[in-house]
Parts: C-alpha cells; sequence; structure tokens
C-alpha cells in the first residue's frame, strides 16, 4: 500500500512564526491555495479515501483536495500536532524570554521533556504511529491521502528511520511536500514537492 502524507495549508499563525499546537486556527488566503495546488498535484492518483486531523486548519486541506478526488474523508484526533501546552500561541523569541531553561531542555531532548501542560514527543510520536498502523490495517493494497500536521509527519518519519528524536529539529515539512510511505514487509520512505509529482 502507499500513503501520501501532506501537511495543511498556510494560517495566519504560521506566517507569524507562533506555535499552534491543537488550537483551532483555519487556513489563510495562501493556504486555500496551496491546498488546491497539492489537490492539483494528486488528482491523477487513486485514492481509496482520505484520513485528516480534526483541526480545522487540516479539515479544510482536504476538504478542498478532496473537492478532486471524492473519496470518503474520515477524522482522527491521533493525527493531530503535537500539544504546545502553554507555549501555545507563542514565538520561539516569546518562549526563550518566558521559560528559558525549559525551552533548552525541551530543545535537548523533546522524546522525554513536553512544554508546561504539553505533551512530549515520544507521546506524539506514540499516537501517530497508532493512527498509521490503522490505516494500514484497514487498507492494505490501496492508496491513502493523510492531511496532517509538520510535527506529526516528523514524528512517522524519525519513527520509521529509528533516528534519534533530536533529529525532529533537522527535518523541514513545508506546505507543499509530499510524504511517500509505501509499505510491503516494511516501509519506504519517499519525499519531494508537488511539482516532482506533477513532472513524474
Amino acid at each position: 500500500m502507499k500513503i501520501y502524507m501532506v501537511r495543511h495549508g498556510e494560517t495566519s499563525w504560521n506566517r507569524r512564526g507562533i506555535y499552534q499546537g491543537q488550537t483551532y486556527t483555519t487556513l489563510n488566503e495562501k493556504g486555500r491555495d496551496e491546498a488546491k495546488k497539492l489537490a492539483g498535484a494528486l488528482k491523477n492518483i487513486k485514492f481509496s479515501s482520505i484520513y485528516s486531523s480534526d483541526l480545522p486548519r487540516t479539515r479544510e486541506t482536504a476538504e478542498i483536495i478532496n473537492s478532486y478526488l471524492n473519496v470518503p474523508i474520515f477524522y482522527d484526533s491521533n493525527l493531530r500536532e503535537m500539544n504546545f501546552g502553554r507555549w501555545t500561541g507563542m514565538s520561539i523569541s516569546d518562549i526563550e524570554r518566558v521559560d528559558p531553561d525549559l525551552f533548552k531542555r525541551w530543545r535537548d531532548d523533546p522524546w522525554n521533556v513536553s512544554p508546561p501542560n504539553g505533551e512530549t514527543f515520544k507521546e506524539l510520536t506514540d499516537r501517530v504511529v497508532r493512527s498509521i498502523e490503522g490505516i494500514c490495517s484497514k487498507h492494505k493494497e490501496e492508496n491513502v491521502l493523510v492531511v496532517s500536521h509538520a510535527g506529526a509527519i516528523r514524528a512517522i518519519i524519525l519513527h520509521l528511520l529509528r533516528a534519534d528524536p533530536k533529529a525532529y529539529w533537522n527535518i523541514r515539512i513545508s506546505h507543499s511536500t509530499i510524504v511517500l510511505l509505501e509499505r510491503k514487509d516494511d516501509y519506504r520512505i519517499s519525499m519531494f514537492s508537488q511539482e516532482d509529482l506533477k513532472s513524474s
């Protein structure tokens, strides 16, 4: 089977460099245009279904893409972004001013350290992996689209690569990135842009 993972389109909080976490932010005009471009890149692939985080920015992205695909959409809270707790709505400079020591410890060990009242990278990874494994069990010979968030997509990539969690900060998932997971006995990971897909 093949799982195509994409990030939601841009929001005003993305543009301002603010941690959104699990807030109910929506796409801005650029984000809706990005979702339409993703739809155009994906429209010639035969998908059986879409699985999406249940937050508004991912729901809207999934629905825009599905206007081209016309397949069932399933919403899953396990595909949500990391819960940033008290740091939600703050920029990195805000956090460094308010919680400098904790922020440094979190950057050094995101697997075990969490934002105040938030979740660790381990907790994020565990729930995203549960979701992807569940999708795989239901769609063994099909193509599935997953619409999620940068943090959640990084989590599944690092899990499958068995990489050091600190590498979380080294993976860039833009709004036009498409991550392809191909599963037979194990997973194979490919990353490309929507322009790559259009030209293939």
